[in-house]
């Protein structure tokens, strides 16, 4: 279980988030804060995993909240939710050192999804202005090195020699990234990932 704290001054959302993350069965909902300044009080105390904010969070902008958290916690992820679907806000939260960026309306299975891979280290964002994240911005830092190679020519036996992992690992990698990216073989994962813009 993911020890998850929610931030956001509005009660309706957070209660529906909260029920939300609870029912996926792999987070534990630690404490809801509606002040930003009670967030900050409590988190040597409550030693969260994952910190969910709103971008507009009382008196603070949820934007604002990141380097104070880092200045606290280093090791927390913590992820923005907002209304804004501009590159810019989504930028800016990377910058700051936050780990994703998503849109309210975001597909509630890929929120869970999403927030599980974040939590597993991969950093999450919209890739363009205007552009909720969608299921192959999932695609971790070592898939997208896998899919550089392979669109090289690489086989799976040269790229586990190349990045020193096993063979099982690549192929892993390789059916993993095809489920990602909808593609029923090689080519049409590369296709498909050239088309994306993911190489």
């Amino acid at each position: 279980m993911i020890k998850t704290i929610l931030a956001d001054d509005h009660q309706l959302f957070t209660d529906g988030l909260e029920r939300l993350l609870s029912d996926s069965k792999q987070f534990s909902i630690l404490k809801k804060f509606t002040d930003p300044y009670s967030l900050l009080s409590e988190i040597p105390r409550l030693k969260p995993e994952l910190i969910v904010i709103d971008i507009e969070f009382g008196s603070i902008s949820g934007l604002d909240l990141i380097p104070r958290i880092r200045s606290i916690d280093h090791s927390v992820k913590i992820v923005i939710l907002s209304m804004h679907q501009e590159h810019v806000f989504s930028q800016e939260a990377k910058t700051l050192g936050a780990n994703g960026y998503f849109v309210k309306n975001v597909d509630h299975d890929l929120l869970i999804e999403s927030l599980t891979s974040i939590c597993n280290g991969n950093d999450i964002f919209p890739t363009s202005a205007k552009k909720s994240p969608t299921r192959d911005l999932l695609l971790s830092d070592r898939e997208i090195q896998i899919l550089k190679l392979l669109a090289n020519g690489a086989t799976s036996e040269n790229i586990a020699t190349q990045l020193q992992i096993s063979g099982l690992t690549v192929k892993t990698h390789r059916k993993n990234m095809m489920q990602k990216l909808n593609a029923s073989n090689g080519m049409e994962l590369i296709k498909k990932a050239f088309e994306k813009g993911l190489i």
